[in-house]
Parts: structure tokens; C-alpha cells; sequence
């Protein structure tokens, strides 16, 4: 018994220290100003006053409009990136801590 309660604490252990990695890893690229300031809604030259140019625009196959990566920073030898997307009028749709080419991939993808 007390090897089995000592598997599961240290597979929770584990758990919980991949989580606090995901989120230090996040963390660090807070106060970069693509990350902080940017808001859905913005303008396409709002976005480039505050962030400056992106390292990569594209057109996206599967959601509508265009996105651009900028890379943030880099970690373990990986680049870290951040998208912005734009809707078809040039405004802030959405954001995160991916590439563009990650963002815009085929939901059905893996059915």
C-alpha cells in the first residue's frame, strides 16, 4: 500500500512541476510589450507601434485573415514565438504564445 501511495505522490509531484515549468516559461515573456499591450480590437499600426515589425505575415489557410509571429525571445535553444491574427478588417482578433503556423491549422485535422 505505501508503495502505491508513494507512486502516486510522486507521479502528482511531477504534475505539478510540469505545470510551474509551462507557466515560468510564460511568465518571462510577460513584459514583453507584443504580450502585455496588445488587445483584441487593436489596428494592424497600433499593433506595429507597440510590438514593432514581426518576423513573419501570412495568410491563413484555415480561420480568415492574416497573422502575424513575432518571436519573443528564446529558450533551450527554441525560439519563442507569439502570434497576432487580424480579422478581414485589419483588427486584433486573437493572440497567444504560438507560431502563426501552429494557429492556423486544419480543426479536423486528427478525426
Amino acid at each position: 500500500m505505501k508503495k502505491v501511495l508513494g507512486c502516486i505522490a510522486a507521479a502528482l509531484t511531477l504534475a505539478a512541476l510540469s505545470g510551474c515549468t509551462t507557466y515560468d516559461r510564460a511568465e518571462s515573456y510577460v513584459t514583453k510589450p507584443v504580450v502585455k499591450d496588445v488587445k483584441k480590437g487593436m489596428t494592424r499600426e497600433q499593433v506595429r507601434q507597440i510590438a514593432g515589425p514581426a518576423s513573419t505575415e501570412i495568410t491563413m489557410v484555415h480561420a480568415r485573415g492574416t497573422c502575424q509571429t513575432y518571436v519573443i525571445g528564446e529558450r533551450d535553444g527554441k525560439q519563442q514565438t507569439y502570434f497576432v491574427s487580424y480579422n478581414d478588417t485589419g483588427r486584433v482578433m486573437n493572440y497567444g504564445f504560438q507560431s502563426c503556423k501552429d494557429y492556423d491549422t486544419d480543426p479536423q485535422a486528427g478525426q
